[in-house]
């Protein structure tokens, strides 16, 4: 197995141990109120938290496997030949935004941590719950990366065949 995918199977296994650890919880949470008729303030708290990094996180995982919505029609619009620069022009302002969110996010949740904002029920430091977003694109940054140095032998060997 090369690095790529081992590092692309982490990802997933992270991805489906958010969403198992969500599940759990919440179940808790239900078989609390609703049979011993009991709260946990900290479990809505932590799902939310907990959505945040998923949400994150498995948008670079699409990004990865190219399985995120697209709007296809529109690329149908333009001839078959600029179709590839089309894709092409779209992946790089993708990849900008993603650079662009994730410097924004790391700056905040830097700020957030030496703010010391922490959440009201669990007292988690708010910059390492928001440090997910910025995680998710910067992973999502490297995911573009990828694909535009796929993308660039087809349109390299599309303008040597014309």
């Amino acid at each position: 197995m090369d690095k790529n995918k081992s590092i692309f199977a982490i990802e997933g296994l992270f991805c489906v141990l958010l969403l198992v650890i969500m599940t759990v919880i919440m179940f808790i949470e239900v078989v609390g109120r609703y049979v011993f008729g009991t709260s946990f303030m900290w479990i809505e708290e932590l799902t939310r938290y907990l959505f945040i990094w998923l949400t994150f996180i498995s948008a670079a995982y699409v990004t990865a496997t190219q399985s995120h919505i697209k709007i296809e029609a529109a690329l149908g619009l333009f001839p078959e030949k600029i179709q590839p620069v089309i894709t092409t022009i779209g992946l790089v302002v993708w990849l900008v935004f993603s650079l662009i969110i994730t410097y924004v996010g790391f700056n905040y949740s830097i700020t957030m941590l030496k703010v010391g904002g922490n959440s009201p029920a669990m007292g988690l430091a708010k910059g390492i719950i928001y440090l997910g977003i910025p995680l998710g694109y910067l992973l999502m940054s490297i995911r573009l990366a990828v694909l535009l140095f796929k993308a660039r032998p087809k349109l390299i060997n599309r303008d040597v065949k014309e």
